[in-house]
């Protein structure tokens, strides 16, 4: 087994944070608090403790006793929610900040795009603040010389390059803050969220960025909200809470643990008369997935087909309705939505007052790996249009991948595709004048 090039054992830092003051306090109360205070900070500084502020006497553990190793070239992310301890862990790693008890040891140079920009001098032009920015970040003259053109090319502000950088906007700023570190070349690099920064277009520059960086070969720990981002990217993922470490394993499988927990949807909800989830002419009485086997579930493997079901009760004759559900990624961007208006057995047609069951059928290898919330929307179309009800994250489904059987990334890649979904596509070859498909292999 190689040797890791980061290991992590015992790492905790902890802070001091103010105690609530009482808002009345009698005068002897204040005498003592005045005359004891000097001495406070005087045993805070002995203790080791360097705000020695007298006021600080509440311990908040930012990270409390994590251990783990990453082993040459792996790409870890870090997830959790905020306050978590990731971007704590990072910066302890950086020697940003001092561990109050534990060690870590790192192995190879080490390239950190923590807070991009940061160190920007606002009377230097970007062309003066590359320069200096590189030199902050461990980069020599002769290396930021021979980058530069490409860094301002990737930050696409060139024009202004020139430009003291105090008429920079922000993301200007943080276009070249990006651009600078991403430039460097690390053995070991810490990423923390800034596949965010700037519009569409360039975070998808920055997420491809760090994922050539991580392709040739650079051990990578990253922090980063983004699901997808994590699972196309990271071979393995840790997951920290209240700043411990809670899980660490495969990136999907953490992930898709972790978004159950945070999501916090089950496979099935129900709809009492006492909760309002329709109109005068219908509600919708329960929505649920079921697995292909019938079962209620809100996980799935990728390969496995399933349905979300509704059960929608009619109040009145005569009314044509239809259900609309929608299917959101983790990071709430649509992944589809479905209507059934194109089925002509009820589509067109009044519904009769009672209960009926709608089921909307999701395909095996349909969906990329991720956590979906299910939203609905129910609405009369005829003979008047009104909406009876509408609803995001009712219910959520979990796709994961078992390892067993085909899938579209054909065991030839780990982690994940972009986007939302993944499908098994109709493949052909033409060779020698003759097309060639699945079944004249079979």
């Amino acid at each position: 087994m190689s040797k890791p090039v980061i290991s992590i054992r015992g790492l905790s830092k902890m802070y001091h944070i103010a105690a609530a003051r009482k808002s009345k306090q009698t005068l002897q109360e204040r005498v003592v608090e005045s005359a004891t205070r000097p001495f406070k900070r005087i045993g805070g500084l002995l203790t080791g403790n360097r705000t020695a502020a007298a006021d600080l006497d509440q311990e908040f553990w930012a990270l409390n006793d994590v251990s783990f190793d990453v082993g040459p070239g792996e790409v870890v992310g870090l997830i959790g929610r905020n306050g978590a301890g990731k971007s704590t862990l990072l910066k302890l790693l950086s020697r940003i900040t001092e561990p109050t008890r534990g060690t870590a040891t790192i192995h190879g140079r080490v390239g950190s795009l923590l807070e991009v920009g940061t160190g920007f001098h606002p009377e230097l032009s970007g062309r003066e603040n590359v320069y200096l920015n590189g030199s902050i970040l461990g980069m020599r003259r002769a290396e930021v010389d021979r980058k530069f053109d490409e860094i301002v090319e990737f930050s696409e502000i060139g024009k202004f390059i020139d430009t003291p950088s105090k008429h920079y906007s922000s993301g200007m700023k943080v276009r070249l803050g990006f651009s600078v570190a991403a430039h460097l070349e690390p053995e070991v690099m810490f990423v923390d969220e800034v596949l965010a920064v700037g519009d569409a277009a360039f975070r998808k520059k920055c997420t491809e960025k760090v994922a050539s960086i991580a392709a040739d070969g650079t051990t990578v720990l990253l922090v980063s909200h983004n699901a997808q981002s994590v699972t196309a990217i990271c071979d393995r993922a840790v997951w920290l809470h209240g700043g411990e470490k809670v899980e660490d394993g495969p990136a999907t499988d953490v992930i898709t643990r972790y978004l159950s927990e945070s999501i916090g949807l089950a496979g099935e909800r129900e709809f009492g008369d006492d909760v309002r989830s329709g109109g005068e002419v219908a509600k919708l009485r329960a929505i649920r997935v079921r697995n292909s086997r019938g079962d209620v579930t809100n996980t799935v493997d990728v390969r496995e087909a399933f349905c979300v079901e509704a059960d929608i009760e009619v109040f009145k004759p005569g009314c044509g309705l239809v259900l609309k559900l929608d299917m959101n990624t983790s990071d709430n961007m649509g992944a589809f939505s479905s209507i059934d208006t194109n089925n002509p057995t009820w589509s067109n047609e009044a519904w009769s007052v009672g209960h009926h069951t709608v089921r909307m059928w999701v395909p095996g290898n349909f969906l990329q790996l991720d956590t979906y919330p299910v939203g609905a929307a129910l609405w009369q179309w005829s003979p008047e249009r009104e909406v009876q009800f509408a609803s995001k994250d009712l219910v959520c489904v979990h796709v994961t991948d078992s390892g067993e059987g085909p899938t579209s990334m054909a065991g030839f890649t780990t982690g994940s595709f972009p986007g939302p979904i993944r499908p098994v596509m109709e493949w052909e070859m033409e060779s020698g004048g003759r097309i060639l498909t699945a079944q004249d292999g079979s």
